[in-house]
């Protein structure tokens, strides 16, 4: 018997070896916001990770480094933003607050109306179904009654989005620095 605990007890010791850091895979087809690599020096501009097949970013990573141009769309909470050929939107829902940190799941096609919702337009190419999520790191507008007004001074929105029921994603951030 004491053999048999001695030897647990070596086995035991074996598997509390330091762990190892394991960079994570990045899956074909997952909705995340994680941080994509290729937008973590984005200072002000637009970043896109298109997976191939994707209709919007058609497998491409763009990268626009200029100040994006951003408005409330009055009178709800929903930002549009534009850059280039490209216009972003992006809606937490009716009578939500647009608030820093908050992570925006489960966005379909902007308007909703109650629900969140976003768009991503690109050269007048957009989608007629969305599946999408999206979070701001930073928000920064003057505020009437807890709505935001015009201008928008600074934002920080990574988001994620499937375009038509389609298998291939779309990642990206916009940034606009104060």
């Amino acid at each position: 018997m004491k053999k048999i605990c001695m030897i647990s007890l070596l086995v035991l010791l074996v598997g509390c070896s330091p762990a190892q850091k394991v960079t994570p895979t990045k899956q074909s087809g997952v909705l995340s916001l994680d941080m994509q690599p290729e937008c973590r020096s984005l200072t002000d501009g637009l970043c896109i990770v298109s997976e191939p097949g994707e209709l919007l970013g058609e497998g491409q990573t763009i990268i626009i480094n200029e100040k994006p141009d951003a408005v409330y769309l009055e009178p709800s909470t929903a930002i549009q933003i534009k850059i280039e050929d490209w216009i972003l939107i992006f809606d937490p829902g009716e009578n939500k607050p647009f608030s820093v940190g908050m992570t925006f799941p489960n966005a379909k096609l902007y308007p909703q109306g109650k629900n969140v919702g976003m768009t991503i337009e690109h050269n007048d190419k957009k989608c007629d179904v969305v599946d999408g999520a999206f979070t701001d790191s930073i928000l920064q507008s003057e505020e009437e009654n807890g709505l935001g007004k015009n201008p928008i001074s600074a934002f920080d929105i990574r988001f994620t989005m499937r375009c038509n029921d389609s298998p291939q994603v779309l990642y990206g951030r916009v940034k606009l620095s104060w």
